[in-house]
């Protein structure tokens, strides 16, 4: 059997501009009516909140895939995996989305209360659809991720275990940081090969450095090297590549990686991006 993807989350952010569901999309498998899925633009949300902002208010997008001729509304619950408490978390005003005739999505308002939100809290909400309006890859919940700034960053939040998750593919892995002393620590496990990379640490501004090349060990007869990725010189240099730390977690940017050595010197494997969670 045919398994078919329906990627919604790489539309949806674009509807706004212009983006719809197109009639020949190639989820076509029935006899050339197009298949009816309503779900979430994404599985997961993680939102920032901050003394800073202006507003918390916020928005989740739901979408279907074929529009109607009159407005359609699917209800909305509370799922059991939420930690945050209605009406001194968050509120939602309406447990309801509407999609307007000739339309392909709505939005649900989601408020979150600074003043109460501490270090932060889950929201999961429910779509109430038919079975069949259900697609598998993408269920009928969302999982809204909450952190506030109150959230202090020091060594006890960041050392541990943490998941983390390279954005270029591939499965889950645990990475651990250890603190080497009070302005250093290491990173150990990176892209799940037991390998290390020692950075400096400043809490001020919320940053470990790390200087490359840094030899992570041996892979197909050379070495694993991670360095800084000049996005002008399209070349690695010994600049240095940095890992943002923030209440929804760690990013690495900026590093690219190579094998040196074994007859594959300088071979390009591209830059990635790791993100670390809890």
């Amino acid at each position: 059997m045919k398994k078919v993807l329906y990627i919604l989350a790489v539309c949806l952010p674009f509807a706004f501009a212009g983006c719809s569901y197109e009639k020949d999309l190639d989820i076509d498998l029935n006899g050339g009516k197009g298949l009816e899925f309503v779900h979430f633009e994404s599985p997961t949300y993680a939102w920032l909140v901050t003394a800073d902002d202006k507003s918390y208010d916020f928005e989740v997008v739901v979408g279907c895939t074929q529009e109607h001729e009159t407005d359609v509304t699917y209800n909305i619950s509370i799922g059991d995996n939420t930690t945050g408490v209605e009406g001194k978390d968050f509120s939602i005003p309406v447990k309801s989305v509407t999609i307007k005739a000739g339309e392909y999505i709505g939005t649900i308002p989601v408020k979150v209360l600074y003043d109460t939100t501490g270090e932060g809290f889950d929201t999961e909400l429910l779509l109430s659809v038919d079975e069949g309006l259900i697609n598998d890859a993408y269920g009928d919940a969302t999982l809204i991720t909450v952190k506030s700034d109150k959230i202090t960053i020091d060594w006890n939040w960041l050392e541990g275990k943490w998941t983390a998750l390279d954005q270029s593919g591939g499965d889950p892995y645990v990475m651990t940081i250890t603190k080497v002393d009070e302005t250093h620590a290491t990173f150990n496990n990176i892209w799940g090969m037991e390998s290390d990379m020692e950075g400096t640490v400043d809490f001020t501004t919320r940053t470990v450095a790390f200087k490359g090349p840094i030899n992570l060990g041996a892979l197909y007869g050379g070495s694993l090297m991670c360095a800084h990725y000049n996005e002008t010189t399209k070349e690695y240099d010994d600049g240095e590549f940095f890992a943002t730390m923030s209440p929804l977690g760690i990013t690495i940017t900026g590093m690219g990686y190579y094998l040196s050595g074994g007859g594959y010197d300088g071979y390009d494997f591209g830059t990635d991006t790791t993100v670390l969670t809890r």
